[in-house]
């Protein structure tokens, strides 16, 4: 990589990311890539989220010597996927490792990219200059409590999930108003990775809440039922 390139992504991570992908970036993509306040996106499914989020990994850990990026996912297996893709993502970079392990990856400058399950124990006693909460409608209260204090010294958290229940921290911070939040709703049919016939397919295959969920970045109302009111008269009628 040349010395203007290097600088174009240093200033870039959009740039980065089309040196390490081979490829431009969605331009929801773009845009967070280049986000710097605290970000929440509420996503569908195969929509990119863990690609960018790998590389905003990499461009945090490459231009910030000495910094600690850390990825928390509900389970170590989940978090590691973006440890993965950032994996792969300095290998075609051209980047050195100095530590190598499905939960670590160190670079020459001193920077480590981590995952982490997502238990309130395993986050403790990291600093992170990129905090990544991957699919956090489904990290517990606790882990979620925790993990805040990593970028309590300066540092930005990153928030990203499909949506679950009406309730819990993921819930109230994608719908609510917080002004420092930057907000990023991205449903699967508005990507183009992903083709109008599959999702037609999947819609047909599942249940209309599970679709919108799935697909459609809409959260399942707490306590709803399988049975409406008219499910229950027409069970009755049949009853009778």
């Amino acid at each position: 990589m040349t010395v203007a390139a290097d600088l174009a992504a240093a200033l870039d991570p959009s740039v980065l990311f089309a040196q390490a992908y081979g490829k431009a970036p969605l331009d929801w993509q773009r845009a967070y890539l280049r986000e710097t306040r605290p970000t929440v996106v509420l996503k569908g499914r195969q929509t990119g989220a863990s690609t960018a989020a790998s590389l905003k990994a990499v461009h945090t850990a490459r231009y910030w010597p000495d910094c600690t990026v850390v990825c928390v996912s509900p389970s170590l297996k989940q978090s590691s996927e973006i440890t993965g893709r950032a994996r792969m993502c300095l290998r075609q970079l051209g980047d050195e490792l100095v530590q190598d392990s499905a939960s670590t990856l160190r670079l020459a400058n001193g920077s480590r990219i981590v995952s982490l399950p997502g238990t309130a124990r395993s986050v403790r006693g990291y600093t992170a200059r990129l905090l990544i909460l991957d699919e956090a409608a489904y990290i517990d209260p606790d882990t979620f409590t925790a993990a805040r204090a990593l970028v309590a010294t300066g540092g930005q958290m990153v928030v990203q999930s499909t949506p679950a229940q009406e309730a819990g921290d993921f819930w109230e911070i994608a719908t609510g108003g917080a002004p420092e939040w930057a907000r990023f709703t991205v449903r699967s049919d508005e990507v183009p990775t992903i083709s109008s016939a599959f999702l037609a397919d999947e819609r047909r295959a599942m249940t209309p809440d599970a679709f919108a969920t799935e697909y459609e970045c809409a959260f399942g109302r707490t306590g709803a039922t399988l049975f409406t009111a008219e499910r229950i008269a027409s069970l009755v009628e049949t009853a009778a």
